[in-house]
């Protein structure tokens, strides 16, 4: 899994991503917002049953992409799942 600093690092839209999911719902906070993200990773690869039957790299990536795509709908509205759990 990337971190959201080499997420970061990659600029454009992951740049834009994770300034959003940190600078949002986490209020700048750069280890908050990495547990969270974490988390919202950890838990779409352990729900999303379609990835078992994918090689782990490409289950990891899927699951990351899914998850990208989870927070950044939240987190455009100053929301975190992992926040509220």
């Amino acid at each position: 899994m990337k971190s959201l600093q080499q997420l970061y690092a990659e600029g454009g839209e992951s740049r834009t991503f994770v300034n959003q999911f940190v600078n949002g719902p986490h209020g700048g906070r750069w280890r908050r917002a990495q547990d969270h993200w974490s988390r919202t990773v950890e838990h779409v690869a352990h729900h999303a049953r379609e990835l078992e039957r994918m090689p782990s790299d490409e289950a990891q990536q899927t699951a990351e992409t899914l998850a990208r795509t989870l927070a950044w709908t939240l987190a455009r509205v100053h929301k975190c799942w992992a926040c509220s759990v």
